[in-house]
């Protein structure tokens, strides 16, 4: 069985798979900058995710929004195809049909009003792919709140989920290549105001979804043996 924790947003979406004990990531980055000049940094995040093999970083153009109502909304659904269209390409080589689960959190209502339209909609399209391709008995939808007390507390911060994940192991997997990165490079990653890198924030994110959706299916199989 393979694992896929998603971690939506429009302008960084990541993924965290774990296959046959082997983890892999993407992610996907909304920039006016493009890569070449993202790994310029040494120690910055692209510079070092880069050269894990199991790491796979793209960054998609961001463009400016028009000001004219209608145009604005017409750019919008071509932007979230876009988005959709793109990271779903870079991870659907990891889905195979009654093989795969797949989890996202749910939509977080501290959003303002319009911010949570527009990801509600690009959410709504990505699910439906996920749907299309695994079913809804593979899809799981867990609460921002459960996710982070899984791996910390019930309101930790991107900072928290950070630290609480720095040399996390999970025994017979590779796990601890992106957990023994995040412990050394705490220091450059997580600012003095306590927020977190792109993409790795998104990445931690994901990481901990993955992780619960595989604690939570162990726990399933072994209620089923008993």
């Amino acid at each position: 069985m393979t694992y896929l924790g998603i971690d939506f947003s429009l302008n960084s979406p990541s993924c965290c798979v774990l296959n046959q004990n082997k983890f892999f990531w993407v992610s996907v980055t909304r920039s006016d900058k493009n890569l070449k000049s993202l790994l310029k940094s040494a120690d910055k995040p692209y510079a070092v995710l880069s050269k894990f093999e199991n790491f796979e970083l793209d960054v998609l153009e961001k463009r400016a929004m028009p000001d004219d109502y209608s145009e604005k909304e017409r750019v919008k659904i071509d932007y979230f195809l876009e988005l959709v269209d793109f990271f779903w390409e870079k991870i659907k080589n990891h889905v195979e049909s009654g093989q795969t689960k797949i989890a996202m959190e749910g939509l977080s209502f501290a959003s303002n009003g319009n911010a949570l339209i527009d990801i509600s909609m690009a959410t709504a399209l990505l699910r439906e792919r996920i749907v299309k391709n695994v079913g809804s008995d593979n899809f799981h939808v867990f609460s921002p709140t459960a996710v982070k007390k899984f791996a910390f507390k019930g309101n930790a911060k991107k900072d928290e989920l950070y630290l609480s994940l720095c040399g996390h192991e999970l025994p017979e997997t590779n796990l601890n290549e992106f957990t023994k990165t995040l412990e050394m490079y705490q220091s450059q990653w997580i600012t003095p105001a306590k927020s977190v890198n792109k993409p790795v924030d998104d990445l931690v994110d994901a990481t901990w979804i993955c992780l619960k959706l595989f604690q939570d299916m162990k726990s399933v199989k072994s209620k089923n043996e008993i």
